[in-house]
């Protein structure tokens, strides 16, 4: 009797042992607490920046902080300390946070203190959101960010990011943007981010800035990892752009099965920082489609990667060879 009850014990550590090993490979992260964000007074809070605030430093759990439709009129800010926060929106139509600083501006804003929108927190998720710089850069298009993203393992799903000059501040750290829509006109995707864009729709508005610049990556060294991977993506809009240009000297940007409409600059991408140096810039386009994939008059010095070197860049380790994305939660919005 001993016997089999200390077996059934033994058997039973097993068990749990093997299951909770299993729990946690499969990417299931629990939320263990939820805040409310309503406008109308029916949740926690009536402020995104509030609901942040609320939560203890250095946290080391998931938190969710779910934000009813509405729009938001409040500069957002996610400090370094405020870590495993999964900001939830119900659908970018419908929930935004919105703001309108510029540089310069009479409140001497400049670069990075526009952004509507800023996270510096690793381990970071959004899902269902609109972020936008409501500056209208129609005519007088100056700085105007929409969100400035600096921390690690950031994802993206269902979001959109508005704006003119500067929308989307990809700076640094390893981030992954599923199905969202991305607005602007000048160098409206820049950063140095080692970023993966997959089923986005990059739209170009209509400006007096002209022409447009889709990207202004800004890796600066040969060993840095930093680059722009666009998959499966939509570039459309209302007016003529480059894909990109060198913001940084070894700048790093990768089109592949995008389609392309015929907004596109033929000679497609532009040196700037790096005039002289061309060969230094990694800019390659593979299997995308449309009236401005055509590449016949592509600058010379575009990259043709071999399958090899192309598979690095458009697989998922790229960004995660540990497995963080399948760790972090998930909502409707991110499948």
């Amino acid at each position: 009797m001993k016997w089999s009850l200390l077996l059934f014990f033994v058997l039973l550590l097993f068990f749990f042992l093997v299951f909770s090993s299993t729990s946690k490979l499969s990417g299931a992260a629990s939320i263990v607490r939820t805040i409310v964000v309503d406008p109308n007074h029916k949740g926690d809070f009536t402020s995104i920046q509030e609901a942040i605030d609320s939560i203890p430093n250095n946290n080391t759990h998931w938190i969710k902080i779910h934000v009813a439709a509405g729009v938001y009129r409040e500069k957002v800010n996610l400090s370094q300390s405020k870590r495993y926060v999964f900001l939830e929106g119900e659908g970018a139509h419908r929930t935004s946070i919105e703001w309108g600083d510029h540089s310069p501006d009479r409140r001497g804003h400049g670069g990075k203190a526009t952004a509507t929108f800023t996270s510096s927190a690793s381990s970071f998720v959004a899902a269902g959101i609109a972020f936008k710089n409501t500056y209208d850069g129609s005519v007088n298009i100056r700085q105007a960010l929409a969100a400035a993203i600096s921390g690690d393992k950031s994802s993206f799903y269902n979001c959109s990011f508005i704006g003119f000059q500067d929308t989307l501040f990809d700076r640094k750290g390893r981030h992954y943007f599923k199905d969202c829509y991305i607005e602007g006109v000048m160098d409206f995707i820049f950063g140095n981010g080692q970023s993966i864009y997959e089923g986005c729709t990059i739209s170009l508005i209509q400006s007096a800035m002209k022409p447009g610049f889709v990207t202004a990556q800004g890796r600066g060294s040969p060993k840095d990892p930093g680059g722009f991977v666009f998959k499966s993506c939509n570039v459309t809009g209302f007016q003529e752009t480059y894909l990109g240009r060198a913001w940084g000297a070894y700048s790093r940007v990768i089109f592949y099965r995008t389609f392309m409409s015929g907004i596109i600059i033929p000679q497609g991408w532009y040196a700037w920082n790096a005039i002289g140096h061309e060969g230094n810039i990694t800019y390659a386009e593979s299997e995308c489609v449309g009236p401005g994939s055509n590449h016949s008059r592509r600058v010379e010095w575009e990259r043709k990667l071999s399958n090899i070197e192309l598979r690095y860049f458009i697989h998922m380790t790229y960004i995660d060879r540990e497995g963080w994305l399948n760790e972090q939660p998930k909502s409707s919005w991110s499948y």
